[in-house]
């Protein structure tokens, strides 16, 4: 299970982490300072970087080919190939606040966590493979969440604590639910992403050779190979020449399958 480094990117802080089976790529963001979208095909290894008007903190994607997307308070709507952002709707401009990760659901909706500035909460989401519970991560509370999930209203309740972390493995910060109804959690600050049972023990730990891995999700052909961001924010210059990955893209070759990500709409 050691990490392949696949992308030399560098993002500040590479997020949300989304496969495309139909175009076999992996799309992502790197929204502080840069405001860039990646997506990269490993078949043909290339890379392609598309820039926005705003701040993109997570995507999904449209039937249409073009993606849908949070962005500061409003959902929009961006195309690939103008590069353009188009408002969708407003969802919240309160202060302080902006929307953070988000995913689409079975059912093709798009739900977006949002956070405050001062608060720092960062919330990060998923769904169980029979979409029954849903998944969510308070950050800065070092808490993964679980909910019961109503896929015919698309609504939550009866929340829960399903793992409570401590100081000593870093932030939990995005996460994915696998096939068997695993979670996998990556830690900022922590070097590893941890695959928890679905009553919350730690079944394995895969190692990384940078502080901060941010968020993961599965993709290649069979769904087996799990993709892992990172960040290089707030490291300071000892820790950047030390660590000089820090912000690329990784893959793990596993025995295990994720879920194909859904469209919106």
């Amino acid at each position: 299970m050691k990490p392949d480094n696949v992308v030399k990117v560098g993002n500040v802080i590479g997020e949300g982490p989304r496969w495309n089976a139909a175009e076999q790529r992996l799309y992502w963001v790197d929204f502080i300072e840069n405001q860039n979208i990646h997506s990269w095909q490993p078949a043909t290894q290339e890379l392609k970087t598309y820039r926005t008007e705003a701040p993109v903190t997570a995507l999904g994607f449209r039937r249409t080919g073009d993606l849908i997307v949070a962005t500061r308070g409003q959902i929009a709507t961006y195309n690939l190939a103008a590069q353009t952002l188009s408002a969708f709707t407003l969802v919240d401009d309160r202060p302080g606040m902006r929307l953070n990760d988000g995913a689409v659901d079975a059912r093709g909706r798009f739900w977006v966590g949002s956070m405050h500035s001062e608060k720092q909460d960062e919330p990060q989401d998923g769904w169980s493979p029979d979409a029954k519970t849903f998944y969510f991560i308070d950050t800065f509370r070092r808490v993964v969440y679980a909910y019961d999930y109503s896929a015919a209203l698309g609504s939550i309740g009866n929340r829960r604590v399903y793992v409570r972390t401590v100081e000593a493995d870093g932030y939990p910060d995005g996460l994915t639910v696998d096939a068997e109804g695993h979670v996998l959690v990556a830690f900022w600050g922590g070097w590893k992403v941890v695959r928890y049972d679905p009553d919350g023990k730690p079944e394995r730990e895969i190692r990384f050779p940078v502080a901060n891995p941010t968020a993961c999700a599965f993709g290649g052909r069979d769904l087996d190979e799990l993709y892992v961001t990172s960040a290089r924010l707030a490291l300071p210059a000892d820790q950047l020449a030390a660590q000089p990955m820090a912000g690329d893209l990784f893959r793990v070759r596993l025995n295990i399958r994720g879920q194909e990500e859904p469209f919106f709409g």
